[in-house]
């Protein structure tokens, strides 16, 4: 928590705290794999602490856009190895 003009304003990392702990129940009932990747969800808005400030939304708005940036850079990455396996193997039929 943070002190501002005599007001204690919540730091994004409590609020992801604060929603992954809202969370909790949901994750429990998850399979051990899948536990692993929602707190990867939650690592995922707590990388991003700085942009997640400055944004005035809701703490899960943030914590699914985070995510979504994770999934699509593994994805670019992946495309990016593939292309260079078809530049050593050849073309790969869709």
């Amino acid at each position: 928590m943070v002190t501002w003009m005599g007001r204690t304003i919540r730091t994004f990392r409590d609020a992801i705290n604060v929603e992954a702990q809202r969370w909790q129940q949901f994750k429990r009932a998850l399979r051990p794999q899948e536990r692993e990747l929602m707190e990867r969800l939650f690592d995922s808005a707590r990388a991003r602490g700085d942009a997640g400030t400055m944004m005035v939304a809701r703490t899960s708005e943030v914590i699914v856009v985070a995510a979504l940036i994770d999934i699509l850079g593994s994805l670019r990455d992946l495309e990016r190895r593939i292309a260079q396996l078809e530049e050593v193997v050849g073309p790969i039929d869709k």
